[in-house]
């Protein structure tokens, strides 16, 4: 008498398996973490809706209370759970809705200004646009553009290079101009290291 083939079901475990590799994102998406005063640019890796994995450009403390905004959104408050080999584990002050965990995921709705944070910071530049040199200071800076002030209008806008100290000339374009301000979009986004460590040196930073 033959036996009937029965297919066992999934164990438990694997279960539980699943719905943690659900609940934890790989995203490697821009953040800027404010940290006593200070920020600075982190890589979000992996994330749910109680915490995050950063990679950390600038130091900060375990048990430490921060702020983490990604894009235009805005503050998601917590506390350093752990720092490790250059990594930090934050646990949200509270749990992520489904929506704004999908904005974070890079899924950001097209009403929204910017996907990488800037920090406010100051620093003297000089913007070539036009055939003209402009002397200018920098108001705000991200992976992806910058605000700066000159002393005069620009009179084009168009192609530029942005020259920072202790920085590779930057193309961008001029996106807008309003009196002595005007916004740039790098023609490539700056590595975040780069930027990160350009900020380091020695600059008070802030979200813009």
């Amino acid at each position: 008498m033959r036996k009937a083939l029965t297919t066992a079901a999934p164990k438990p475990a694997d279960a539980a398996d699943r719905r943690l590799q659900e609940r934890h994102t790989l995203v490697l998406r821009v953040g800027l973490l404010e940290n006593e005063g200070n920020a600075s640019f982190c890589l979000l890796k992996n994330i749910s809706s109680k915490g995050v994995q950063v990679k950390l450009y600038a130091s900060v403390r375990e048990g430490t209370n921060v702020c983490l905004r990604v894009g235009d959104d805005d503050a998601l408050e917590g506390r350093v759970a752990w720092v490790r080999d250059g990594n930090a584990g934050i646990t949200f002050a509270k749990c992520l809705d489904p929506d704004t965990l999908l904005r974070v995921r890079q899924i950001v709705s097209p009403d929204r200004r910017r996907a990488s944070p800037r920090v406010r910071t100051s620093a003297r530049a000089t913007l070539r646009t036009g055939g003209r040199t402009y002397a200018a200071d920098l108001c705000d800076i991200s992976t992806s553009g910058a605000k700066i002030r000159t002393r005069r209008p620009i009179e084009s806008e168009g192609m530029a290079i942005l020259v920072l100290r202790n920085m590779p000339g930057l193309r961008a374009y001029v996106r807008w101009t309003d009196g002595l301000d005007a916004g740039l979009v790098f023609e490539s986004a700056i590595p975040i290291q780069i930027i990160a460590g350009w900020l380091g040196q020695g600059r008070t930073t802030a979200y813009a």
